[in-house]
């Protein structure tokens, strides 16, 4: 929809970037970036894969988010969202970007599990306990 102008008018006004593969995909077929060119702009570029977890680059370097576990595989729809939450969270909190990757991951997950958008619940210590699963015993 966009052109690079555009593209690059957009992430030189943002602090991050999220985008899944497809996303990430498409901008760098329209501007010729690279992660680097990207990381240079931001913070961090933030990519989603799906089932096979996240990736977030740095100028620091690249982190690897792992797929928190899932009971169950119901709607994905919503699923970005709940990720982006989980990073806001993180974010907001001042925590490191793999304890906010993992946040996010889960997040995602959870949303998973559930019809709709976004009609999952949970409670903190919930919440707490699944992180603690799903990331061998990490605390955030």
């Amino acid at each position: 929809m966009f052109g690079s102008e555009e593209l690059a008018r957009f992430v030189d006004q943002a602090t991050w970037m999220t985008v899944n593969d497809y996303e990430w995909g498409m901008i760098q077929q329209k501007t010729g970036w690279t992660v680097k060119d990207v990381t240079q702009r931001v913070e961090a570029l933030i990519v989603t894969l799906g089932a096979k977890g996240s990736l977030i680059h740095t100028r620091q370097g690249d982190i690897e988010i792992a797929c928190a576990k899932t009971k169950s595989v119901v709607d994905p729809t919503g699923c970005g969202d709940a990720y982006r939450a989980g990073l806001l969270h993180g974010l907001l909190h001042g925590l490191d970007w793999r304890a906010t990757g993992e946040i996010a991951s889960l997040m995602g997950a959870i949303k998973i599990e559930s019809l709709g958008t976004q009609n999952h619940r949970f409670t903190a210590a919930e919440f707490e306990a699944r992180l603690r699963q799903s990331f061998a015993g990490r605390l955030h």
